[in-house]
C-alpha cells in the first residue's frame, strides 16, 4: 500500500511594523539583523507601537485582501524593543479583530477601528486570543511562534497589549520592532 505524508511549508505573510520606525521606508530589515524574524519581505501592514505605555494597547490598520481563498492558519512571531529592560515574566498580547469586510471601520469586533491607532482594552473579549510573549529582563524580546492564528475571514488587524512594567521603545528608535504572520501552508506528497 503506498504511503502519502502531508508536510507543511511557510509562504511569506504579513509584516506589521511602523514606516516611520522599521528601515527601508516599513519594509525592513531591522537595523540588528540578528533580530530579523521575517520570512520573505512580507505584505506590511502599519502600526506604530512607538511608546506604547505599560497597560496599554495598540491596534493596526485593517490588512489587505487575503484573496478568496486564503491559508487558515498563520504563525504569530515578535521583535519588540522597549525603552529599558522589563521585568522578566511581563508579556505582551496578541489578538485579532477578524472581519468579512475590506472597508477599515465595517465589520469589526471589540470596537476596532481598522486603523492604526489606540485600541480601548475593553473590547478584548469579543477578539481572538492568538497568544502572549514572555518577556525577558532585556530591551529587545523575541519569540518567533507565540501562537496560531486560525484565519475565519479574508480581512483582520491585530492588537497588541502591553503588560510589561515599562514602555516600547520611542520615536525614531524603534527600529527593531515588527511583528509577522507566517501562512501554514500543507504540502500533501506524492504516494511512495
Amino acid at each position: 500500500m503506498a504511503t502519502q505524508q502531508i508536510l507543511q511549508v511557510q509562504n511569506t505573510g504579513l509584516l506589521f511594523a511602523d514606516v516611520t520606525d522599521f528601515p527601508n521606508s516599513g519594509a525592513g530589515p531591522p537595523t540588528t539583523g540578528a533580530n530579523d524574524i521575517r520570512i520573505g519581505t512580507g505584505t506590511k501592514v502599519q502600526i506604530d507601537l512607538t511608546s506604547v505605555a505599560a497597560a496599554a494597547a495598540r491596534q493596526s490598520d485593517k490588512t489587505s485582501d487575503l484573496g478568496a481563498a486564503w491559508e487558515q492558519e498563520w504563525v504569530l512571531g515578535a521583535c519588540i524593543e522597549s525603552t529599558s529592560a522589563p521585568t522578566a515574566g511581563g508579556t505582551i498580547e496578541f489578538w485579532w479583530n477578524g472581519s468579512p469586510n475590506s472597508t477599515a471601520g465595517t465589520g469589526n469586533s471589540g470596537a476596532a477601528s481598522g486603523a492604526d491607532a489606540v485600541f480601548a482594552v475593553a473590547g478584548l473579549p469579543q477578539l481572538e486570543f492568538i497568544g502572549a510573549m514572555t518577556v525577558r529582563n532585556n530591551v529587545i524580546n523575541i519569540d518567533a511562534a507565540i501562537g496560531v492564528l486560525r484565519s475565519k475571514h479574508r480581512y483582520g488587524s491585530l492588537i497588541i497589549v502591553n503588560k510589561t512594567d515599562v514602555a516600547f521603545a520611542g520615536a525614531g528608535v524603534m527600529d527593531e520592532t515588527h511583528i509577522t504572520l507566517t501562512p501554514i501552508v500543507p504540502d500533501i506528497q506524492a504516494a511512495a
